[in-house]
């Protein structure tokens, strides 16, 4: 975190808010501060239900302690960003020993995606932080019979919630589980899914979800229903200004993104399938690190509807399982690798921009962004 921290705090306010990317976020929480009632977002004036109020809530106390700014509101982000790669530096600590963990933190903050939303007015950062924490946190119980640490984990993917999707507080118990099934150790359930850790998750994942349904009347359907099911059937009642990239773009714009880590991510996970390492009970966090990341990538691709960033949940777990393959399987090769890769896009990069800088661009925020579609 200490050499995450000046990289991703370095020139926040340099330059004014991508509006209304970021600009949006920022007002909501101005409006929030002046309001001070977390359960009746606005912005503009008028109600807004599309996200939970973890973000906007940081923002404004961040705001009233050191002035409202862009450096102010992006700093959220940024706190939140480094919190993820020191999760994930010390659940690679824990299971590689501290110079894979320093691989592990290393291959999240270089990942261009996460880098770049972790400087950027959006949940996406606070999202993974917290599903970040909550896998280490119970990996490391789990791997150490602590229970507590299960407890604290269990809150964090309530926290998730909180942040972004509810999905958050549902789904990573889920990946833990199956890994356990899959090792014959998902009993006894109190050793994975202790109750306090449970009653937690569920608080504070879903208290503000049903406290704003009474707030607004509608606001269940339209996230559950709405938001989620018509969504990924491409038949919302609401307006959505969001373009989804195809199957393919969504999966070069996530590959891009942890390159050249997903290559040594792959070779790790071919190593476990080889291995058949999941009836492994020594090899359950990287099994669930494993289900976890593939299922983020697989299951977006499927779905009707993606956009660019919904491969970020998954960049902790590649992170880790590239760690692992450089610590484990075959970190000589994976350098060449790395340097290989390297070398084509350094090559590439600038025969393009030689050959024409402005279609370069024009083409890489067609393929990224999915609003300028």
């Amino acid at each position: 975190m200490l050499v995450a921290a000046p990289l991703l705090l370095a020139g926040l306010g340099r330059i004014p808010f991508d509006d209304p990317g970021e600009g949006m976020h920022a007002e909501i929480a101005r409006e929030l501060a002046v309001s001070r009632d977390p359960f009746a977002l606005t912005l503009n004036g008028v109600r807004y239900v599309d996200k939970p109020p973890l973000l906007y809530v940081l923002i404004a106390l961040a705001s009233a302690v050191a002035g409202p700014s862009e450096a102010t509101a992006r700093a959220v982000s940024a706190a939140a960003a480094a919190v993820a790669v020191g999760a994930t530096a010390w659940l690679g600590a824990h299971l590689l020993g501290w110079r894979g963990g320093l691989v592990a933190g290393i291959a999240l903050l270089t990942g261009t995606g996460f880098y770049a939303y972790g400087r950027y007015v959006r949940p996406e950062a606070l999202f993974v932080a917290a599903l970040a924490g909550g896998f280490a946190l119970c990996l490391v119980g789990i791997r150490e019979r602590r229970r507590g640490l299960c407890v604290a984990g269990l809150a964090a993917f309530g926290v998730a919630s909180l942040a972004k999707d509810p999905l958050g507080a549902l789904l990573p118990p889920l990946a833990i589980g199956l890994a356990l099934a899959l090792a014959g150790r998902v009993r006894p359930l109190g050793a994975w899914l202790p109750w306090p850790g449970v009653v937690l998750c569920l608080l504070i994942g879903f208290g503000w979800w049903i406290a704003a349904e009474v707030s607004t009347p509608g606001f269940g359907w339209y996230t559950a229903i709405d938001n989620h099911v018509l969504n990924v059937a491409r038949a919302r009642r609401f307006a959505d200004e969001d373009v989804p990239l195809t199957a393919l773009q969504f999966l070069a714009v996530a590959l891009a993104w942890t390159g050249p880590w997903v290559v040594a991510a792959g070779v790790a996970v071919w190593s476990l399938v080889r291995r058949r390492s999941w009836r492994d009970p020594d090899e359950v966090a990287w099994t669930a690190l494993a289900l976890w990341a593939l299922s983020v990538l697989v299951v977006t691709a499927l779905s009707p509807f993606r956009l660019s960033h919904y491969g970020l949940p998954a960049s902790f777990g590649i992170a880790l399982l590239a760690a692992r393959a450089w610590e484990v399987d075959c970190g000589r090769r994976l350098a060449v690798v790395h340097a290989a890769v390297f070398a084509v896009i350094g090559l590439g990069m600038a025969l393009a921009w030689t050959g024409g800088g402005p279609r370069l661009y024009a083409a890489i925020i067609d393929t990224v962004d999915a609003a300028a579609q």
